[in-house]
């Protein structure tokens, strides 16, 4: 086990990468690599902050964006998994992650990630049909599109995918479900309880009554999306990932998701619930 803690622990680093680590500033953070092969990329702007990022098993990928805001993860990723993370996410709070059996996390830009958020891409443990004995519980990657707010405490389980502009509430738990764009989530298991809806960051906790009166309206489309030519179906990606065959293709692929920043590259328009065969993707 090697473990990075500072910019002198990178300089005696074997068998692993750390792109970018000029990059990269470590603040009561420590990176573990359990393998070889793996790869941590991070572009300018990246400060760990109470975060541990550990690679168990060989020809992993962590990927991450520039970040006007810190860093505060607790990511575990097993062979061959990928780890993205888009640009400007605020995290309050740890956000925890953990990809097994070869399966991703993609996570967009502009997201707001509440405390006590997890993420799986597997149960962990195996279930069998009693009647077939074979396996029925797969693990999955998850996805989740540009401008998504996870509320409080949320699981994000297995073969979620959580279009631009949605929201899932506190508390959720959501498995294996496609959340179109501009709707709420919530409950467990999660249910859709609106559509035709988006968010804004303010924080009204300290508001006075001319505040609350000043954001009453909201002018701008900014955060309504809807599919166009240029939206990119997560399944394209997650086929994409699992045929890669080392981290350096991994890295390639997702270079390609961090260069692409159309508004619209992880919409899912939000009428689609209403029509036979929602979850075409």
């Amino acid at each position: 086990m090697q473990i990075i803690k500072s910019s002198e622990d990178i300089k005696s680093l074997k068998n692993n990468k750390i792109i970018g680590a000029e990059n990269l500033a470590l603040n009561n953070s420590e990176i573990r690599f359990g393998g070889e092969g793996n790869i941590l990329f991070c572009e300018k702007g990246v400060k760990l902050v109470n975060s541990q990022l550990k690679f168990f098993g060989n020809n992993c990928v962590i990927y991450l964006c520039e970040n006007k805001h810190d860093y505060i993860l607790d990511v575990s990723v097993y062979n061959s998994s990928s780890f993205f993370m888009g640009k400007n996410n605020y995290i309050n709070g740890v956000l925890h992650a953990v990809l097994s059996e070869r399966k991703n996390i993609v996570i967009g830009s502009g997201n707001l990630f509440s405390f006590g958020i997890w993420i799986r891409t597997a149960d962990p443990h195996l279930v069998y049909s009693a009647d077939t004995k074979k396996r029925i519980n797969p693990s999955k990657s998850v996805y989740i599109g540009d401008h998504v707010w996870i509320g409080q405490g949320a699981l994000v389980l297995k073969g979620t995918k959580l279009h631009s502009g949605c929201i899932l509430g506190g508390g959720a738990v959501c498995a294996g479900k496609e959340v179109p764009s501009n709707t709420s989530w919530g409950g467990n298991p999660a249910k859709q309880l609106s559509s035709g809806i988006f968010w804004d960051y303010p924080c009204v906790h300290g508001w006075k009554e001319e505040d609350t009166e000043s954001h009453q309206t909201f002018k701008s489309d900014s955060y309504i999306y809807k599919e166009d030519s240029k939206t990119v179906a997560f399944d394209i990606t997650d086929k994409s990932l699992d045929g890669a065959k080392s981290a350096d293709e991994k890295l390639e692929i997702l270079s390609k998701t961090a260069q692409n920043t159309d508004k619209n590259r992880f919409s899912l328009d939000f009428t689609d619930t209403k029509k036979k065969g929602f979850f075409k993707r």
